[in-house]
């Protein structure tokens, strides 16, 4: 008897991610705790550095779409301009 493949449910990825928010988010905060006088003295460092991180995500995102519409925009042209052959049948 043929069973149909077990797929996951759409949501499970949503809840690892919940997850993994929750335990980074727990984690931050027990090392805040823990650090507290570090985080007051240098609060203008650890911002610029946030900052800084904030932005170079920023730019990734924008290097990763502009590749990414290039790569669409090469693919129609090989599209338009290589010709639609048939592919060889079995040998």
């Amino acid at each position: 008897m043929v069973t149909a493949p077990r797929t996951t449910p759409h949501w499970a990825p949503l809840r690892l991610a919940l997850l993994d928010a929750l335990t980074a988010g727990a984690g931050l905060g027990y090392l805040a705790h823990q650090y507290r006088e570090a985080l007051v003295a240098n609060s203008a460092a650890i911002g610029l550095g946030l900052l800084l991180a904030l932005a170079l995500g920023y730019v990734l995102r924008a290097a990763v779409r502009s590749l990414r519409r290039a790569n669409s925009r090469v693919e129609d042209i090989f599209a338009e301009e290589l010709p639609k052959k048939p592919s060889p049948g079995p040998r």
